[in-house]
């Protein structure tokens, strides 16, 4: 009896002082004032990048509803910019006020990257060929977080197959109010060998070892404006210089038409709505972009005159405990009612528009259609350790996760100037198949693929991206 009266009179001393805490039995509508909000761990990492994704401040007047969903967003908001590894957000209540803490365990941010590479269109069309001396080797410097702004600073020095120096600076807020961003990039790439024409859904390439089959110069200016968290726009001005080799004209008349030197600007502009969990592998949200981008405003004599579009939908949910679902619809259409050069192709196989099956391919076409589907069982949900002999938090905490997949995508490209050369254009293509997805800290997504297309090829892959 006396142990019970001295838990009583504990309990009643500290609400009398306002010591205890009533977040484990506080209502959900109860209204609460944010009172602080502290961040740990960023030694890099200024403070107002932080409190740019917290979607509350100080003196804000909330549920405890509203305040336990909007912590999940701040949270993932903050996981999303890729500058942490692990993100922790919690609440303290006394009375009606709440003091909120955020934990971060920042990413390492300087990364002199070694570059070894391939120089087909990824590392499946690469291993097609097992041609050793297609391969591309120098440093590329990446700086991330630059000046704890989330700055990215890129500088690319590349020798081997094909050369390239290149040079990218981001800042995402350029204003005080952090909506506006800026971004300059620019580059030199010589390449020795170039796809000149495509037959039977393949690029034929030509091969030049005494001089350089196509220099490229580029220049291009970005602007982006995020307002809120979830929506973005972005605007650029580019302009390309090319100077091909004659031989490759007389190859292929319609690569570049009489021209070995075009020069011309474009301008592109794109809007983002993402809702995503997490964006390198989603399993919760959904994501929307389109773009609109013009090549050639009549500036020089004979420039490309190009107009595209296009859009993607994506839908991520859980359908029963450890059971996801996803589906994508995508779609580009262009307005080449005269043919484009064939150094700015487009369609099935070049980024972003793609699907399972046909990995080995392209699909030129001036309108395509797209469709996948994927269905996910969690093998391993999100688990966290640490590696005791690693000094560093930046390393030593890992999270890793395994998922079995089993997907279906379909598509449709309509190409009205190569249907000869270009058999897969102008009917439904399909691909299925089933796949191990590995997902772990640095944004790191891992895919191991067995799939069998339309035409009963069959085939293993390996992918480095969420497949939607």
């Amino acid at each position: 009896m006396g142990r019970y009266f001295y838990i009583i009179f504990t309990i009643i001393i500290l609400h009398f002082f306002g010591i205890t805490s009533y977040s484990s039995v506080i209502e959900n509508d109860t209204t609460l004032m944010i009172k602080s909000i502290t961040i740990e761990g960023n030694k890099v990492t200024k403070d107002r990048i932080i409190f740019r994704e917290i979607e509350f401040e100080v003196g804000s007047i909330l549920t405890v509803a509203n305040l336990d969903s909007l912590i999940i967003k701040s949270q993932q908001n903050l996981m999303n910019r890729s500058l942490f590894n692990f993100v922790t957000i919690t609440k303290s209540i006394v009375k009606n006020e709440c003091s909120v803490n955020v934990q971060v365990v920042e990413r390492w941010y300087i990364w002199p990257v070694p570059i070894l590479q391939f120089a087909d269109r990824n590392i499946n069309a690469w291993l097609d060929k097992k041609d050793f001396s297609r391969v591309n080797y120098g440093i590329d410097l990446r700086i991330e977080n630059f000046r704890g702004l989330m700055e990215n600073l890129n500088i690319i020095l590349q020798i081997g197959y094909d050369v390239k120096l290149g040079f990218k600076w981001k800042t995402p807020y350029l204003t005080k109010n952090q909506i506006f961003g800026i971004g300059i990039e620019s580059s030199v790439q010589l390449n020795h060998e170039m796809a000149y024409k495509t037959v039977d859904n393949r690029e034929v390439f030509y091969y030049s070892a005494s001089e350089y089959a196509q220099r490229n110069i580029s220049g291009r200016v970005n602007f982006s404006f995020r307002p809120k968290y979830n929506f973005s726009h972005g605007f650029s001005i580019g302009y390309n210089q090319y100077l091909f080799q004659d031989t490759i004209i007389k190859l292929n008349p319609d690569f570049a038409g009489s021209q070995t030197e075009y020069n011309y600007f474009s301008i592109d502009y794109s809007f983002k709505l993402d809702f995503r969990d997490y964006n390198p592998y989603p399993l919760t949200g959904y994501y929307f972009d389109i773009s609109i981008g013009k090549k050639g405003f009549g500036i020089f004599e004979k420039e490309v005159n190009k107009l595209s579009l296009n859009g993607s939908f994506d839908h991520y949910f859980n359908i029963y405990r450890k059971w996801y679902f996803a589906y994508n619809f995508g779609a580009y259409f262009s307005n080449e009612n005269v043919r484009s050069p064939y150094f700015i192709k487009s369609g099935l196989g070049y980024h972003p528009n793609n699907i399972r099956g046909y990995e080995l391919y392209v699909v030129d076409g001036q309108q395509l259609g797209i469709i996948k589907t994927n269905i996910k069982f969690e093998i391993l949900p999100r688990t966290t350790f640490k590696i005791n002999w690693i000094k560093t938090t930046k390393f030593s905490e890992i999270f890793f996760a395994l998922y079995a997949n089993l997907f279906f995508d379909m598509a449709y490209v309509s190409d009205i100037y190569t249907n000869e050369l270009n058999p897969l254009a102008n009917q439904l293509l399909y691909g299925t198949g089933v796949g191990l997805d590995m997902i772990s800290y640095y944004d790191i997504v891992l895919r191991l693929e067995l799939s069998i297309n339309k035409q009963k090829q069959t085939g293993f892959f390996i992918s480095f991206t969420a497949p939607i």
